[in-house]
């Protein structure tokens, strides 16, 4: 549990006379070393861009002078994604395709809204954001394959 992200939501839905309360959660485990954690706040940019880029973070001990492991895009898969958008009026759209262009078929993350998503071998290279006018800073946590 010590390395694990765990995610509870709740939810009311439809109208007053006949709301529903809707929970649930997921719990995510590295399943091996392989498996490592990533945490940055991000600026989404008004172009598209990756949205996960750098280094692992460093969740078990390291000896000193020992560099961070570097994400391989092209290679690296995404298991777990967690973004939250923190600016309090610009959305930000994310795509697991490609590029980013606020189309109608990607994820639109609203001013203040969140998102926890177990994507389906999908590279880092592919997960691309985009904001809606202005930058956006973003809360990232991912949990990756390090194919390396």
């Amino acid at each position: 549990m010590a390395n694990d992200a765990s995610v509870t939501v709740q939810a009311t839905v439809l109208p007053d006379e006949i709301a529903s309360v809707i929970s649930g959660s997921m719990t995510v485990t590295p399943a091996d070393a392989n498996d490592k954690w990533y945490y940055k706040k991000t600026d989404v940019q008004t172009t598209t861009a990756d949205l996960i880029a750098g280094n692992y973070i460093d969740y078990d001990g390291v000896n000193t002078g020992t560099g961070m492991t570097a994400i391989d895009a092209a290679a690296d898969t995404v298991k777990f994604l967690f973004v939250k958008n923190t600016d309090a009026n610009n959305a930000i759209y994310l795509s697991l395709n490609g590029a980013a262009t606020k189309a109608a078929t990607e994820i639109k993350l609203a001013a203040g809204h969140s998102i926890a998503i177990s994507p389906n071998l999908t590279l880092v290279q592919n997960v691309e954001a985009i904001s809606d006018t202005a930058e956006v800073t973003c809360i990232v946590a991912a949990l990756i394959d390090d194919t390396a």
